[in-house]
């Protein structure tokens, strides 16, 4: 499968790809470290949040822009129109060597170029395995609201409805009672469905399902349904790197924070 996909990509899209998955583990620890600084320094919810997200959207951002620095250097051309160091020594800076003028010899510095293929193999499977398993859980939930869930009684339906004004959330949001999820949720970006469970609706007081009711509402209000989305194509797409998944980590948690205020 990868032999197939990496005809699609010319040696030098390879060779910027690579470099562009190299350099983001240092690229992506600078940033998270940075993050962690910053947010240790907030004392509001909201801040933290805002900085993790922003970290985020860099440590996506970062890459790109590795991989359009190599892709200009391999057409022959620096950013600043002159022709750029790699070009005018051909390929052995490309293939991750450094050629010495004075001695001629070659002193490796960089992963070879079958070791960047590799690498850009070994990330192609990673992206298409947790591509499979995103879309794999987004068809198991549609399956499950069609299959086990249903509308909320006329009761709760006038406390959601209650409370969707109080917040002025005016979307059109649909909730459904569900037996498989142990707490509420939501799901959907332009219609979002909130799904609240069983037990809760049975076991809570009246106040208690006001709040729970509240807190998703507040997610809706927030437009957090579409961070989350841009939260997991990041992770699909850098998933290798450790400090993605734990700022993602934070941005759930302070989300649910935010949520909670």
């Amino acid at each position: 499968m990868t032999s197939a996909m990496m005809n699609w990509f010319s040696p030098s899209t390879i060779h910027a790809l690579g470099w562009a998955l190299v350099h983001f583990l240092w690229q992506g620890t600078a940033v998270a470290a940075l993050a962690a600084v910053a947010m240790a320094l907030c004392s509001r919810t909201s801040a933290r949040y805002i900085v993790a997200v922003s970290a985020l959207t860099l440590m996506f951002l970062s890459p790109l822009a590795t991989f359009a620095y190599y892709a200009q250097q391999n057409s022959g051309l620096a950013p600043s129109g002159q022709p750029s160091a790699s070009a005018a020594v051909g390929w052995p800076i490309a293939m991750g060597h450094i050629v010495v003028p004075s001695s001629g010899s070659q002193m490796p510095l960089a992963p070879s170029r079958d070791e960047i293929v590799w690498l850009v193999e070994a990330w192609l499977v990673g992206v298409a395995l947790f591509s499979l398993r995103s879309a794999g859980g987004f068809l198991f939930l549609e399956r499950k609201r069609r299959q086990q869930s249903s509308t909320v009684s006329e009761r709760v339906l006038e406390i959601c409805y209650t409370l969707q004004d109080r917040l002025r959330v005016k979307r059109a949001i649909q909730y459904c009672e569900c037996q498989w999820l142990q707490a509420p949720a939501v799901i959907g970006w332009f219609r979002p469905i909130v799904f609240l469970p069983a037990t809760a609706l049975t076991s809570l007081s009246q106040d208690q399902l006001k709040a729970v009711i509240a807190h998703e509402l507040a997610h809706i209000r927030r437009f957090d349904s579409f961070v989350n989305i841009f939260q997991v194509c990041v992770e699909t797409l850098l998933f290798y790197h450790p400090a993605v998944w734990w700022l993602n980590k934070r941005i759930r948690a302070e989300r649910e924070h935010c949520c909670d205020e």
